[in-house]
């Protein structure tokens, strides 16, 4: 969305006077038949249409290219209205805003003739690459869709198979006597934590990319995955140092050293995601 926004800023004048020039070529005398028939095939940005009367009450369903939408029939749209400042032309163009119902962002066009007022929602994803100012392949977009599914639920696939394991292993523990309890214990616990970033991994991925897929990349999500998926590493191999050195207690001290090393380079890389995490976050402002 950030990519988005801004190359309207930068072409926003040439952008309001398409879409000027747009809404004066709709002949507003036969709006009705042009609904019906070719409006949304004339205009592929356009996604949603309907006329306020001059009392300020939506006179018209809302008209997409897929349906008709009574719901808000007779609604009052004073609201709307109240603070629009109309040109010359008697036409207002909105500032980007984010639709509700796509989570992408959206343009909203409002033509007053005969004492009632047209308006127009226009997708600003489409319109820009209607204008040839963005390339876009529906095709790819949808394969990498179906890619990014596939690979979030395998991987949340996993992370389950990662708790199976972990709770079958103390359920092994605690039906038999054995003398490293403490270590299937352990273990046990590592799986899990691995199972949580794993988890966290695919829910982002899902979330990003499938479900609520943004044109945005404003959140940095690819440094935010990176940073869970560290963090998780890091308490993983905190466990297992614990671990280690908890055996190292209760048998040979010589081997203390191995632990120190261990232990160290966990701070290592405690301070590396440290200084990432500065960085990024610098970085964002």
């Amino acid at each position: 969305m950030k990519e988005i926004v801004t190359i309207y800023k930068k072409q926003y004048a040439f952008i309001e006077n398409s879409l000027s020039t747009m809404i004066e070529s709709i002949d507003l005398a036969v709006y009705s038949e042009m609904v019906e028939k070719s409006i949304f095939q004339l205009y592929p940005a356009l996604r949603a249409t309907y006329i306020i009367s001059k009392d300020l009450r939506q006179s018209t369903p809302l008209y997409t290219k897929d349906e008709t939408d009574t719901t808000y029939l007779g609604s009052n749209k004073k609201h709307l209205l109240e603070r629009i400042r109309f040109r010359d032309d008697d036409i207002y163009i909105s500032n980007v805003y984010v639709n509700s119902r796509s989570a992408t962002p959206y343009l909203t066009v409002v033509r007053k003739y005969k004492d009632e007022y047209y308006v127009f929602d226009f997708e600003l994803y489409t319109l820009l690459k209607e204008l040839s100012m963005i390339e876009g392949n529906e095709y790819f977009s949808k394969y990498t869709k179906a890619f990014y599914s596939f690979f979030g639920f395998l991987l949340s696939f996993l992370s389950l198979l990662l708790i199976v394991y972990a709770f079958s292993s103390i359920w092994e523990i605690l039906s038999r006597t054995s003398n490293d309890v403490l270590a299937g214990i352990f273990h046990s616990i590592i799986a899990l934590t691995l199972a949580l970033a794993i988890f966290d991994l695919s829910k982002t991925i899902l979330e990003h990319e499938v479900f609520y897929k943004s044109l945005s990349r404003n959140n940095n999500l690819e440094n935010r995955l990176l940073a869970r998926f560290f963090i998780s590493i890091i308490i993983a191999l905190s466990i297992e140092a614990l671990l280690v050195v908890f055996k190292i207690v209760l048998k040979d001290y010589t081997q203390m050293l191995q632990a120190f090393y261990l232990i160290g380079g966990i701070g290592v890389m405690m301070a590396s995601l440290s200084l990432f995490i500065f960085v990024m976050r610098y970085s964002a402002k």
